[in-house]
């Protein structure tokens, strides 16, 4: 992932849409989120070599292959939940993004609950001996 081109694009965004100051603010937000999308989509190309480098290291503890899922389910719901926070933000709607974020908190601890029920588990097992 080459973050300078990527931080370098978004800082070319911010300073195009604060030059475009007369122009309709819903063409400035759509620009604004399209150039979100992009960024997104950038880090996701990145993202695939290190999914398999973690997928190879969690391979080799020899955990079961379900709790994976779960840690990049809940990272992608971290991520997505983000960028729609940070759109309803660009659109002035604060309320919407704070309610967006709760529901984001709330899914991901309800994906996350199978790992917790394997930890309570285990320290079970370990008060038990």
């Amino acid at each position: 992932m080459q973050i300078l081109s990527i931080v370098l694009f978004c800082v070319a965004v911010c300073v195009i849409l604060k030059t475009l100051g007369s122009v309709n603010p819903q063409v400035k937000i759509l620009c604004a989120i399209l150039a979100a999308c992009m960024v997104a989509s950038r880090f996701l190309e990145g993202f695939s070599a290190v999914a398999g480098s973690i997928t190879e290291l969690f391979d080799s503890t020899g955990l079961d292959e379900d709790y994976l899922k779960i840690i990049f389910k809940s990272l992608g719901i971290c991520y997505i939940t983000q960028l729609g926070c940070d759109c309803c933000k660009d659109c002035g709607e604060n309320a919407l993004s704070s309610q967006l974020a709760l529901v984001g908190k709330a899914a991901l601890v309800i994906t996350a609950l199978p790992l917790f029920e394997a930890v309570v588990e285990i320290i079970r097992s370990l008060l038990l001996f």
